[in-house]
């Protein structure tokens, strides 16, 4: 065989072997994702079906209170998301099996503390925005189970048994839908049917998580577990969570100022325009807790090409989502607006508030990866610094404009915030990501 041949026949070999390769690695990319993403886009599909049925059902008084009350909910998460899970991530890699072990005990009895002091909250919160006691009573309690799943979710995360965290959320979801079809047939126009109904689902979304986990949630009770916390609180938590309330105004500043300012039924056609981008942001975040612990484990094993890529693949499954949702939220306002709105909502302010929507997933999407692996790296100091910037920008912005422009414009004011935040992230990113290559070489 002439040499020149033998020689082009080992390149077309190593050719097709590279791109074999990159198909099995982009088949497992796709594999995973879905694997995470299938129990979050069960859970945001039911929570939608629900939020139009209220959005059909209620009056924009109740609507906006049941929107409201379900962002502060899912604020507390964020709390709980910064105190415990992101810390999580990063104990549950630690080589030292003794320390790990107290400071997982430690986690697990701020939770019960948490888990408390949501009800609490929550009970006050439903009387100042004239709920039922009843309703009050049930949204209290199913705002304190779903946080307390929030923190099982990531725990399995961590413990590498992601299947208990998919079982939740189809277990949620299953008995979710299961309450919006007998809310259907009963025809509920109040809302504490649809909070019975949240109650429940949080409940039976529990029991995935079986012995374990109520096994060492119940041995986490003592003055020395929350003691250790310190040591948590210390390295990760104060910063984590000052970026987490920053954040939290980032992006929601709209939420509290119009309802403070202009009253909830003002807040209702504000939220029903963030109705149909909200299933992205549910994806979004539950795959930001899929990633996270392993890229803290790919890090604590000194992979960083394998952090890199995943960067690549997580960023490519967002903006796919994004397009879809995009596309999906288009042809609805376009083709048949009434088949999702009520007619006592103004469909101009529903064109515009979608739009501004779509605009801010799309500025998130592209700087969730990169807070993924700074929060797996344990950076939680910058992520803070980049948030408190950004929530200055969109509290004055939020403000500023609804007094000049309305309420749904105050959409606006979050846009530039998130902005702001975005490149202040991927500042930070690629200031790590140098810093990793040079370490490593």
């Amino acid at each position: 065989m002439h040499p020149h041949n033998g020689d082009q026949m080992s390149k077309t070999s190593v050719e097709q072997g590279s791109l074999a390769a990159r198909l099995r690695a982009a088949a497992q990319a796709i594999l995973r994702y879905g694997m995470a993403a299938i129990g979050p886009i069960a859970v945001a599909g039911s929570q939608f079906l629900l939020s139009l049925q209220l959005l059909r059902y209620l009056s924009p008084d109740d609507f906006g209170a049941f929107s409201f009350l379900l962002i502060a909910s899912q604020f507390l998460t964020g709390i709980s998301n910064a105190l415990l899970c992101a810390p999580l991530s990063v104990v549950a890699s630690n080589s030292n099996a003794s320390e790990r072990d107290a400071l997982l005990r430690s986690v697990f009895a701020v939770n019960a503390c948490l888990t408390a002091a949501t009800l609490a909250l929550f009970g006050l919160a439903g009387g100042a925005l004239g709920s039922t006691a009843l309703g009050t009573a049930l949204f209290a309690v199913y705002a304190a189970l779903a946080m307390m799943r929030w923190f099982a979710r990531a725990d399995a995360y961590a413990a590498g048994m992601p299947w208990r965290t998919i079982a939740s959320d189809l277990a949620y979801s299953a008995t979710l839908l299961i309450g919006i079809a007998l809310l259907t047939i009963l025809g509920s126009r109040t809302v504490d049917p649809p909070y019975a109904v949240l109650l429940a689902s949080s409940a039976v979304g529990m029991l995935p998580f079986g012995r374990r986990y109520f096994s060492n949630q119940m041995r986490a009770f003592g003055r020395a577990q929350l003691r250790a916390y310190g040591t948590i609180w210390r390295r990760y938590s104060s910063w984590s969570l000052t970026g987490v309330v920053t954040t939290e105004m980032t992006g929601n500043a709209h939420a509290y100022i119009v309802t403070l300012l202009s009253g909830s039924t003002a807040f209702a056609t504000v939220a029903a325009s963030a109705l149909l981008i909200r299933p992205m942001t549910v994806v979004m975040n539950a795959l930001t807790e899929f990633e996270r612990p392993r890229m803290a484990r790919e890090l604590d094993a000194g992979r960083l090409p394998a952090v890199l890529r995943s960067l690549v693949s997580f960023r490519l499954v967002l903006i796919a989502g994004w397009i879809v949702s995009g596309l999906a939220a288009a042809a609805v306002l376009l083709l048949n607006p009434g088949l999702l709105f009520p007619g006592s909502y103004d469909l101009n302010a529903l064109m515009t508030g979608c739009a501004l929507w779509i605009v801010i997933a799309g500025i998130r999407l592209m700087r969730t990866p990169e807070s993924a692996v700074l929060q797996a790296a344990g950076m939680f100091r910058p992520l803070a610094y980049a948030s408190i910037i950004s929530c200055g920008v969109s509290v004055a912005a939020v403000a500023g404009i609804l007094l000049l422009a309305g309420p749904i414009w105050s959409i606006a004011g979050i846009l530039l915030g998130e902005a702001v935040f975005a490149g202040w992230i991927w500042r930070q990113a690629l200031r790590w990501r140098r810093n990793a290559l040079a370490a490593r070489d």
